[in-house]
């Protein structure tokens, strides 16, 4: 009984001693299964990130590559046209070239004004150190023949009356003819006759002011009911003609249509006119710009800052020059506003033309006609007093009131 006693106890001792016993620690100098997986991870991770690093640097070191061969290319051409171009000017316009590089391989695509370009130039850039192989589709273009008499355009006549356009003469081809009757279909839809406008073979691009040209065709017969527009490349002059109801209009559509011709070599005949105004006198003029000269020296019309509100000194001083309008209402008006340079340049522009706007509007509103005024915004430009002052940035922000002759 003893003895079986004694057996439990040392069972039980030992089934306690092996709940709480920990593993035996590693050998020395043999990894733990765990440490093998984290040193394999970590080997893993590195590699990776080494092949990562050197794709990469291949793909930018390639890049590189690329553009360098690119930038040869091109200077290469570059100095071959322009060696054509003293005996042969036209070769420049007649050649167009793009270099594509994949790798060390050059691609050529475009046109060429000299037909041995087709074998000189891949000759050329395969010289380039680095370049292994060039590929080209190539087109020559040959020079056109003008030995012969110049071939000169007609003028273009384009005039509508009563919702319907009629447009005369000739351009180079067949899109630019097309893209001026497609502008006033849009204006004008099915009132357009354009049977005397034609294709005249040979004659010069209009690709220089063809744009243009819609502009002010779009501008023109969209504000005008009754107008015309002549364009005469030959003599580089563009004419627009019409009447507006208001001064304001018209100003406006000058301004439009001039800053569209100045995106060419032609220039501007202005033929745009409002109804005939009643009669006034130059002595008229002159002694009304007098009165208000005399009602804003040393003043200004004030508004709240940054603003186009009018301050209640602001309506004191349009008042008074109210009342000067009012002893020669036939006389016209031209309201400008300005700025000082503080701040951004375009807010000042809006802001500008928002205070002449406000002093127009405070003048209609009291009765004036408002066919008399032109309004304009000038921003920051033309100032009268330097603007490293404050007192002179005060003389910048300022509405002028100019009498009219016409």
């Amino acid at each position: 009984m003893a003895k079986k006693k004694v057996r439990n106890r040392l069972q039980q001792i030992g089934e306690a001693s092996s709940r709480n016993a920990r593993p035996s620690p590693p050998m020395p100098g043999r990894p733990s299964d765990t440490q093998l997986v984290e040193l394999g991870m970590f080997v893993s991770a590195t590699v990776l990130g080494t092949l990562i690093l050197a794709v990469l640097a291949l793909i930018f070191g390639m890049k590189a590559i690329e553009s360098r061969l690119e930038t040869e290319a091109m200077a290469t051409i570059d100095r071959a046209v322009a060696q054509a171009a003293e005996e042969d000017p036209t070769v420049v316009e007649r050649t167009e070239v793009s270099v594509d590089a994949t790798a060390t391989d050059i691609r050529l695509r475009g046109t060429v004004g000299v037909e041995t370009f087709k074998d000189d130039l891949p000759a050329a850039i395969l010289a380039i150190e680095g370049v292994t192989s060039v590929t080209t589709d190539l087109e020559y273009v040959p020079r056109v023949d003008r030995s012969g008499p110049i071939v000169v355009a007609g003028p273009i006549s384009v005039t509508w009356a009563a919702g319907d356009a009629t447009i005369v003469g000739e351009v180079s081809s067949e899109p630019n003819r097309s893209l001026l009757v497609s502008t006033l279909d849009k204006i004008f839809p099915d009132h357009v006759t354009s049977d005397e406008f034609v294709v005249k073979e040979g004659a010069p691009s209009e690709r220089d002011w063809i744009s243009s040209a819609v502009g002010i065709i779009d501008v023109s017969g969209t504000t005008l009911a009754e107008g015309k527009v002549f364009i005469n490349p030959a003599e580089r002059i563009i004419q627009v003609t019409g009447q507006y109801e208001t001064r304001q209009q018209r100003a406006d559509a000058e301004q439009q249509v001039q800053a569209l011709v100045d995106g060419t070599t032609f220039n501007f005949i202005n033929g745009l006119s409002i109804p005939e105004p009643p009669p006034f006198t130059h002595q008229q003029v002159e002694q009304l710009q007098q009165n208000i000269d005399d009602l804003i020296a040393g003043k200004v019309v004030e508004f709240e800052l940054n603003s186009d509100r009018l301050t209640p000194a602001g309506v004191d001083l349009l008042n008074e020059i109210l009342d000067a309008l009012q002893q020669f209402p036939n006389v016209p008006i031209e309201i400008d506003g300005y700025t000082d340079n503080q701040g951004d340049e375009a807010a000042n522009q809006d802001l500008s033309e928002r205070r002449a706007q406000a002093a127009f509007d405070y003048f209609t509103a009291k009765g004036q006609d408002p066919t008399r005024f032109v309004v304009q915004g000038f921003g920051e430009l033309f100032p009268v007093a330097s603007n490293d002052t404050e007192e002179g940035r005060a003389r910048n922000r300022r509405i002028e009131f100019k009498a009219l002759e016409e």
